[in-house]
C-alpha cells in the first residue's frame, strides 16, 4: 500500500488519475484493437455499477482533450502535432497540424476551448520547418474554429524550451471568469543546471523570472488579467499566479469555490496535490513534501517577492511515486452520493 500523507487529516473531494490509468483512458494501450475484436488492454474497476466503455480509438500519443460542445471533442496528439475532431465517437478529421519538437516531453501538450468568444488555445513546442526540426519556444497560441479548421493563430505566450527538454508542464484551463486562460509550466530543468534556477524557484539571488515553474494565467488577448500582476508587474513576474513548480501535468478549478488546484510531480518521492491560491509558493527547489517532513527546512530560505509570494504545505502527499498526470472536479451526481 502507498505510504501517504493528508495535511490537517483534512478530505479532499478530488479525483486524481495516476500516469497508468490517464495512459490506458486515452493513449496508445487502447488505440489498438486486437483480432479477437476487443481491445487489449482497459483499466480494471472494482466496482460492479461501474463499467469503461471505450468511446473512441486510433490516436498516437494523446495528450488532452476538449469539448467543442455535446458528443463534439478536439484530441491533441504529442509528437505528431495534430489536432483531431471527434464527433459522436467516430474521428471527423485533423483540424489543425502543427510542426512541434517530440523529444522526451516537448510536443502538442496542452488543449482547452473558451464558450464566448469560441476560441481554442494549444500549448505545445513549436519547432521551424517540420516535427522535430529546430526548437523555436514553448508557445501557447490561440484559434477560431471555423468549419472543422482551426484558423487565424495568435501567439499569447513564447516560453523557453532551455535547459530541457522536460518539465514542459502544458495543461491549459479557463478560467472560472470565462474570460482568462491558465498554463502550468515545469522548470525544464531536470538535470538542476544552476544557471537556469531563477527567482520563481526559490533561489533568492538567483535571475530574475522568465516564465517557467509556476501557473501563469493571461487574457483571451495574452494581456495581465485585471491589468495588475500578483507578484509585480515586471514582464513576465505579472502573469505568474503562483510559482515553485518543479513538474505538473495537471490543473482543475473546483465548481463549488472556484479555487485552483494542481498536481506535481516529486524527484523520486513526495507526489503533491496543492490548493493554489493567488501567490501561491509551491517550494520548489528548496523543498518537495511536508515542512514538518522535511529536516532543515526554512521558510527564510524562500522568495516570496516582497510579501506578494505565499508558501503552504501540500494538502496530500504521496511518498511513493505514482506520478499524477491529471486532476479532476467531479461535478456531477451520477457516481451517487
Amino acid at each position: 500500500m502507498l505510504n501517504t500523507y493528508v495535511k490537517n487529516n483534512r478530505k479532499i473531494a478530488i479525483s486524481i488519475l495516476v500516469s497508468s490509468i490517464f495512459l490506458l483512458l486515452i493513449g496508445q494501450n487502447i488505440c489498438v484493437f486486437a483480432q479477437t475484436g476487443k481491445y487489449s488492454e482497459l483499466p480494471q474497476v472494482n466496482n460492479t455499477n461501474l463499467h469503461i466503455q471505450v468511446y473512441s480509438h486510433g490516436f498516437k500519443f494523446p495528450t488532452g482533450m476538449s469539448f467543442l460542445g455535446p458528443d463534439d471533442i478536439l484530441i491533441i496528439e504529442k509528437n505528431t502535432g495534430k489536432v483531431k475532431e471527434i464527433k459522436n465517437g467516430t474521428v471527423s478529421g485533423t483540424v489543425l497540424d502543427v510542426n512541434v519538437a517530440n523529444i522526451s516531453e516537448r510536443g502538442l501538450l496542452g488543449i482547452a476551448v473558451s464558450d464566448k468568444p469560441k476560441y481554442v488555445f494549444l500549448y505545445y513546442t513549436e519547432t521551424e520547418g517540420v516535427d522535430g526540426g529546430k526548437v523555436l519556444g514553448n508557445r501557447l497560441y490561440r484559434y477560431e474554429y471555423d468549419n472543422g479548421k482551426l484558423i487565424n493563430p495568435k501567439l499569447l505566450l513564447d516560453l523557453p524550451t532551455i535547459p530541457g527538454p522536460s518539465h514542459n508542464g502544458g495543461v491549459l484551463k479557463i478560467g472560472p471568469d470565462k474570460q482568462s486562460v491558465y498554463l502550468v509550466i515545469g522548470n525544464l530543468n531536470y538535470a538542476q543546471n544552476e544557471t537556469f534556477i531563477t527567482k520563481t524557484q526559490n533561489k533568492k539571488n538567483g535571475p530574475p523570472p522568465d516564465g517557467r515553474g509556476g501557473v501563469l494565467r493571461i487574457t483571451f488577448d495574452g494581456g495581465v488579467v485585471d491589468k495588475k500582476g500578483i507578484l509585480g508587474n515586471e514582464d513576465p513576474l505579472n502573469k505568474y499566479y503562483s510559482y515553485g513548480i518543479r513538474n505538473s501535468f495537471g490543473i482543475g478549478f473546483d465548481p463549488l469555490t472556484g479555487n485552483l488546484w494542481d498536481s506535481e510531480n516529486g524527484r523520486s518521492t513526495d507526489d503533491e496535490i496543492n490548493l493554489v491560491l493567488p501567490g501561491f509558493n509551491s517550494g520548489w527547489r528548496e523543498i518537495i513534501g511536508l515542512s514538518n517532513m522535511t529536516p532543515g527546512f526554512n521558510r527564510e530560505n524562500l522568495e516570496d517577492f516582497g510579501g506578494k509570494g505565499v508558501y503552504r504545505d501540500p494538502e496530500f502527499v504521496w511518498r511513493d511515486t505514482v506520478a499524477p498526470t491529471s486532476i479532476l472536479f467531479f461535478d456531477s451526481d451520477n457516481l451517487g452520493t
